[in-house]
């Protein structure tokens, strides 16, 4: 067997294999979860050093050529889908609020499997199946993961909108296959397509739609908070690993960067994109007042960096994408899993409800501070070096305007994170969290691993950029000069000038907030105009699902039923009215009388007679 097949075949199996497993069985089942996703991980590892031949399979002839390639970029998503995969694995061992251990682990095995095919595939035909099943495996995920409504209700909303812009992607990916020629993406590569015809710019449109929809960007992102208050820690940790910003991030790249050639106008398009959610996102995080919630508008935010970075099309801006796109899933996996420890052992995820837990939780505390430092940009960790490979970008295309807007972005972002930190592990503990302890291992072990990644991707960012971010621009035909390393210049200086501006912001707001940290963003959550910007958001009226569902659908749907009752009267009751009406009528001149007979036979031979011509 090919060893490429291993991190998509094993992982189904193994997951497939659960189902049949007793729900009573104690242990098994996630022994057998780790177990197929450290495999797998070590298949990856070894597709990343060796670079296997690729898998080739026709079917129907040669009409449909399933392809697998582990080139530089495919390999190294497959490796962090993996990594995640497994750390994800771990901590959920001692998680009790994931729903049924059975059907956590079959849906993490699938999405695993699919999301390692969508990484691996070079035809776009076989990625379209393995990015479609995704889709039904979150639906899956959000919905067993509580048994509420509301779990249920979020899972329909996050498989609706990304059915939508899933059918936007199969469109483009159809018509890029016809003006390409072709489904493999290396054979399109090799001769780009650029933006210059209609049916081009629509097919990149599309598929833009599509990834952007998978990364979670504005204005598709609205599941993703939901998700956070109705689902389980370990489904919101994955998302940003597996399910969300990887995939979605990694096929912007192919299509931007791989597939075709972008022009000015498109840039522009990208950059605002990318500008719009970091800004709407990060001021919705800002004051939010649970924990998850908190983390959900964060990961969205981040995914403007990503799109900003890829959007400047010049090799600084896009390695800053690519690098950030793996520093957010370790970081904010990691952050992700803090919460689902401290709503585990405290009970709540409220900030309102925290506090002073670092001294009861003092792991999950430091796991914390490193992970929210690095989402923050402060040196030196590993998010202070991919924004600065952004900001880098942004700036070298002119339009400072970009550059701004990301910078307001990591300031509103340490903000919200100083008062996340300060509400929960700092300040006075609730009485009735005196006797709170520290998470089991199973949980501490994937957050202080993936907190220590986020160490070893700073520091200068040599050991990233050399390994996985350079080769990965390679393969893409980029050539890319020194990225690496820690340069004192304007933008560290600038970086210092945001950190002391949200401390200064903290310190005002918890004067203004009477000292209680979860209230240090009131002074801009109800500031004029912001207030009632931010009250029509907490009504959802800027949520497009929300609003299609209130305002469009019961009208449309209204008037399908009239329509629909309309033709019902046309073919049934009408016309059995009227046969009831004639029979009626017909009935009573039948009353067996022999002049009312003749007097009908005179008459109607005389109306013949006029007719036949005697009128005239």
């Amino acid at each position: 067997m090919n060893i490429i097949l291993i991190p998509i075949l094993l992982p189904l199996l193994t997951g497939l294999a659960l189902l049949l497993i007793s729900e009573k069985t104690k242990y098994l089942k996630e022994l057998l979860g780790i177990g197929a996703a450290a495999v797998s991980l070590l298949a990856a590892v070894n597709i990343l050093l060796v670079h296997p031949a690729p898998l080739h399979h026709h079917w129907l002839g040669t009409a449909i050529s399933f392809t697998l390639i582990a080139d530089n970029l495919s390999a190294f998503l497959l490796l962090a889908v993996s990594l995640f995969s497994l750390a994800i694995s771990v901590y959920s061992f001692s998680m009790p609020n994931k729903g049924s251990a059975k059907w956590f682990y079959f849906n993490l095995l699938m999405t695993q499997g699919f999301a390692a095919g969508a990484a691996l595939s070079d035809n776009m035909v076989a990625m379209l199946f393995f990015w479609e099943g995704l889709l039904v495996f979150l639906y899956t995920f959000i919905a067993l993961s509580q048994n509420t409504h509301a779990a249920k209700r979020t899972a329909m909303k996050a498989f609706l909108i990304n059915a939508v812009t899933d059918l936007c992607l199969l469109a483009g990916v159809t018509i890029t296959g016809y003006i390409a020629g072709t489904m493999s993406m290396s054979d399109i590569s090799a001769n780009k397509l650029t933006l210059d015809y209609g049916w081009s710019l629509f097919a990149y449109v599309l598929l833009l739609i599509g990834a952007v929809s998978k990364a979670g960007a504005f204005p598709f992102h609205t599941w993703i908070p939901d998700a956070a208050t109705d689902s389980s820690a370990p489904f919101m940790a994955y998302v940003p690993a597996a399910i969300d910003k990887l995939l979605g991030i990694y096929f912007l790249a192919r299509a931007s960067v791989y597939l075709f050639t972008l022009n000015g106008t498109m840039q522009l398009v990208l950059m605002s994109l990318g500008a719009v959610t970091i800004l709407v996102a990060v001021m919705m995080a800002f004051v939010q007042k649970d924990y998850k919630r908190l983390l959900s508008y964060h990961a969205v935010s981040q995914t403007g960096y990503m799109i900003l970075g890829i959007g400047t099309l010049n090799p600084v801006g896009i390695a800053g994408g690519l690098f950030h796109m793996i520093n957010h899933a370790t970081y904010k996996s990691c952050l992700f899993m803090t919460a689902g420890s401290v709503e585990r052992q405290a009970g709540t995820g409220e900030l309102s409800k925290l506090g002073g837990l670092f001294r009861a939780m003092p792991v999950t505390g430091v796991c914390f501070l490193i992970a929210a430092a690095a989402i923050s940009g402060i040196a030196p960790l590993n998010g202070f070096f991919s924004k600065e490979l952004v900001y880098k970008g942004t700036l070298d295309t002119g339009y400072t305007v970009f550059f701004l807007a990301a910078e307001l972005g990591s300031f509103l972002t340490l903000a919200s994170f100083l008062k996340l930190g300060h509400s929960v592990f700092f300040g006075a503990r609730p009485e009735g969290m005196k006797e709170t302890k520290e998470a089991p291992f199973s949980m501490l072990l994937p957050m202080l691993t993936l907190a220590g990644i986020c160490v070893a991707f700073g520091f200068g960012a040599r050991f990233p950029i050399e390994w996985f971010i350079a080769p990965s621009l390679a393969g893409m035909n980029i050539e890319t000069g020194l990225l690496w390393g820690f340069h004192a210049d304007k933008l560290y200086f600038v970086s210092v000038i945001v950190i002391l501006a949200a401390v200064m912001n903290h310190l005002f707001g918890l004067s203004a907030g009477g000292g209680k940290p979860s209230k240090s963003s009131d002074h801009i959550h109800y500031a004029p105009v912001l207030k009632e910007t931010y009250a029509l958001a907490e009504r959802k009226v800027f949520d497009l699902y929300e609003q299609t569902m209130d305002r469009v659908v019961p009208p449309v749907s209204l008037a399908l039923f009239k329509v629909d009752r309309f033709f019902d009267w046309t073919i049934d009751a009408l016309p059995g009215g009227v046969a009831s009406f004639f029979g009626g009528a017909s009935r009573r001149f039948h009353n067996g009388s022999y002049p009312l007979y003749m007097a009908l036979t005179i008459a109607g031979a005389a109306v013949y007679i006029l007719l036949a011509g005697g009128l005239k």
